[in-house]
C-alpha cells in the first residue's frame, strides 16, 4: 500500500517508516499538517497514519481535512496518539478518523491495522466496481423503456401530465394514443413497488396498449388483453392498478375502466369536482380470464371541463412530519385554483411545496384533460 505518515517526531517517524518499507509499503512522510495535506494531494494515498499532536493542527482537523479531500475514495486514517480519555478519543472519531494506534508504536499491532483495511478496501473496490457496471445496466434498461413506453403522440395542447419517480424507474406507466375514429386512449398504471422491478410490466402493457388502441378495439377489450398477459408473467403478489379512458370528442361521452387506482375526477369550470368516480375493479394481473370484469362506466362530460387521473403517490405523499398530502391536499389546491390557472401545474406546485425537498416515497403521476376545448 502507499501510506502517508503524518508524525512531527523523528524518532517516530523514522520508527514508522522502518516498519511499514519492512514489510513492503510504500511511505510517503510529513511532519506538520500542511505538509500532509499537501502530500495527500500529491500522490493519492491508500491510507494515512496520523499523529494527533502535528504543530500546525491537531488531529481532529486534520483528520476532517482528509476526508473532505476523499469524498469519492475511502481512505483509512489511523490516528496515533497516547490519549486515553473517551470523550476525546470520540471526538477524533466524529471528525472522520476510522481507527487508533497507541504510541509507542507496535510493529505487530500496525501490521495487523493495515491488513484489517486492506480487506475493508478490497471490499470497497468491489462495491465500486459493482456500482459502475450497475449504473451502466440501469442507463442501457432506461434507453430501452423510455423508448418503449414513451410512444404517446404529441400535439395533443388540451392534454398535460407530471411524473415524479421515487427511484431510477417509475413504476407509475401513463400512455394516451387516438384511435382510427378519433377517440383519444388513456391508460394511467401504478405497478407494485417502484423502480426497475415494477417497471418491467411496464413494457407488455404499453405493447398491448398501443397496438389494439391503433386497431380501434375499446378500452375494456384492451383491460382484458392487459390483465390476461399480466397475470401470466408477473409473479405472484405483483400486479398493475389500472384505470382506462376513452374520450370521445363527437359526442362528449367518456368511457371508464377503473381497477385499483385512485378515483377519476371531473371537474368543472369553477373548480368544483362534479363527479368523483372510484375503482370498482380488480387490479390488472390478479386474476385470470375466469371472473375478470371488462365492463365499463359511460357518462356525458357534459358540464366538465377538466378531466383528472393521478396515482396514489400522489395522495400519499408524506412530508417531514409524517403527513400524508391526502384527498384533503388535492381538495385545497383545486380550491384555490383560478379559472385562469393551470390545473396541472396547482397540483404539481402543491405537492412539491408539501414535499418541501423530500423524495416521495412511491411514484408520483398526474394527467389532467381540458375537455373544454376541441381534442
Amino acid at each position: 500500500m502507499k501510506i502517508l505518515i503524518a508524525e512531527h517526531n523523528p524518532t517516530g517517524l523514522n520508527l514508522l517508516i522502518q516498519m511499514l518499507e519492512l514489510d513492503g509499503h510504500d511511505v510517503i512522510p510529513a511532519r506538520t499538517h500542511q505538509e500532509a495535506l499537501a502530500r495527500f494531494v500529491g500522490s493519492h494515498p491508500d491510507m494515512v497514519l496520523l499523529d494527533v499532536g502535528l504543530p500546525d493542527a491537531d488531529g481532529h482537523h486534520c483528520a476532517a481535512e482528509i476526508k473532505r479531500l476523499s469524498p469519492k475514495r475511502f481512505v483509512p486514517v489511523i490516528l496515533a496518539t497516547s490519549i486515553t480519555d473517551h470523550l476525546t478519543l470520540s471526538r477524533f472519531l466524529e471528525s472522520g478518523a476510522d481507527d487508533f494506534i497507541d504510541q509507542p508504536y507496535s510493529h505487530m499491532v500496525l501490521k495487523a491495522k493495515i491488513a484489517g483495511f486492506e480487506r475493508v478496501q478490497q471490499l470497497y473496490r468491489r462495491l465500486e466496481k459493482f456500482r459502475t457496471l450497475t449504473e451502466q445496466e440501469i442507463n442501457v434498461a432506461k434507453h430501452m423503456f423510455d423508448a418503449i413506453t414513451q410512444r404517446s403522440p404529441t400535439g395533443i395542447p388540451n392534454l398535460h401530465h407530471w411524473t415524479l419517480a421515487a427511484g431510477h424507474f417509475c413504476g407509475d406507466l401513463l400512455v394516451f394514443e387516438r384511435t382510427p375514429d378519433d377517440h383519444l386512449h388513456i391508460l394511467l398504471g401504478d405497478f407494485t413497488g417502484h423502480g426497475l422491478p415494477a417497471a418491467v410490466g411496464a413494457l407488455p402493457t404499453s405493447d398491448i396498449f398501443f397496438a389494439m388502441t391503433q386497431k380501434g378495439l375499446g378500452i375494456g377489450e384492451i383491460a382484458g388483453e392487459i390483465n390476461r398477459k399480466l397475470h401470466h408473467v408477473l409473479p405472484t403478489g405483483h400486479f398493475c392498478a389500472a384505470c382506462l379512458v376513452s374520450i370521445s370528442p363527437q359526442d362528449d361521452r367518456l368511457e371508464i375502466w377503473n381497477g385499483g387506482l385512485p378515483p377519476v375526477l371531473l371537474v368543472n369550470d369553477r373548480h368544483e369536482v362534479i363527479h368523483s368516480l372510484p375503482s370498482d375493479k380488480l387490479a390488472l394481473g390478479v386474476i385470470g380470464d375466469d371472473g375478470f370484469d371488462s365492463s365499463t362506466l359511460e357518462l356525458s362530460t357534459k358540464n366538465a371541463h377538466h378531466l383528472i387521473l393521478y396515482s396514489d403517490g400522489l395522495v400519499e405523499a408524506q412530508n417531514a412530519d409524517g403527513e400524508a398530502f391526502g384527498d384533503h391536499g388535492l381538495a385545497d389546491v383545486l380550491r384555490i385554483t383560478t379559472t385562469n390557472s393551470s390545473i396541472i401545474q396547482s397540483i404539481k406546485s402543491g405537492v412539491i411545496t408539501f414535499l418541501d425537498g423530500l423524495e416521495p416515497h412511491d411514484d408520483i403521476s398526474l394527467l389532467a384533460v381540458n375537455l373544454g376545448t376541441p381534442l
